[in-house]
């Protein structure tokens, strides 16, 4: 698909995706019909597991075609679907490979962010800090994720703000769009709270003596105002109050070393622009 014809798909990409996830919640079986204007397809499912498939009357037989074809559907102008239950698919018609729905859904709507612009998921993600929801854990819950899927999986179930993903070990931009992929199905979304990677970050920073700027994530030569500006943004998500009673009293503790070190560093700048 060219650009825009991606982009064109992704709302009917998010609404298809979400209900392969529910069918897989509820163990469904039946045949999910996708129909556009003069193009039709079919999913048949088992047990939440998606047995077969015919797109534009040709028969997926391997779950790669299927992916390539559910992608393809996804683009169709004025998308509807419905859920029937009908007798039993020819044998030559069933995947060599049974697939579960979720996993289906997963990686197509993966498919449909690799096709953004990293200004598109920017745009999509913001700046709020994220967690894995209680519908997320049930997505993941058996799927085979690659490493840095792995590693962003680890971090959302602490709370990671949206633009550290990209920096933090293991996750790189694939592992930020995987995030992107995650919040679209409604598997991640934005909470209240305090950042674990940020914390362990700005601990490093203490620990180290870093400079005022440095400290308050500003380029040298940033002024007063910056610099309060800096510390209510930081101290927003670094206070002790922000992290659960389950936090280690370890954590807690440099949570509160931080912000000193913080209030601190806001002190020195302020003082020296008043020079």
């Amino acid at each position: 698909m060219a650009y825009a014809e991606c982009m064109r798909a992704l709302p009917s990409a998010r609404t298809v995706c979400r209900v392969l996830v529910g069918l897989d919640r509820r163990g469904a079986s039946g045949t999910l019909r996708l129909r556009g204007v003069e193009r039709e397809g079919s999913l048949s499912l088992s047990a939440g597991r998606v047995v077969g498939a015919n797109i534009d009357w040709r028969v997926a037989t391997a779950p790669v075609q299927l992916l390539e074809g559910l992608y393809r559907m996804c683009g169709w102008e004025q998308v509807v679907l419905e859920l029937v239950q009908d007798g039993e698919w020819p044998a030559s018609w069933r995947l060599e490979d049974r697939i579960r729905a979720r996993e289906l859904a997963l990686q197509t709507m993966q498919r449909a962010v690799n096709a953004m612009h990293a200004s598109s998921v920017r745009a999509e993600l913001r700046e709020g800090m994220y967690r894995l929801t209680s519908a997320g854990e049930a997505l993941l819950d058996g799927l085979g994720l690659r490493p840095e899927e792995q590693a962003v999986s680890f971090w959302l179930r602490r709370g990671v703000r949206a633009e550290d993903v990209v920096a933090l070990p293991g996750c790189g931009l694939g592992g930020y769009r995987f995030l992107c992929s995650l919040k679209l199905l409604g598997a991640a979304a934005p909470r209240n709270g305090a950042s674990y990677p940020l914390l362990l970050r700005k601990r490093q920073q203490v620990r180290r003596q870093a400079s005022a700027h440095v400290l308050l994530d500003l380029p040298e030569g940033a002024g007063g105002r910056d610099a309060r500006r800096a510390l209510r943004k930081l101290v927003k998500d670094l206070h002790p109050d922000r992290f659960g009673e389950e936090t280690p009293p370890a954590l807690r503790r440099a949570s509160g070393e931080i912000v000193i070190a913080l209030v601190d560093a806001e002190a020195r700048i302020a003082s020296n622009c008043a020079k």
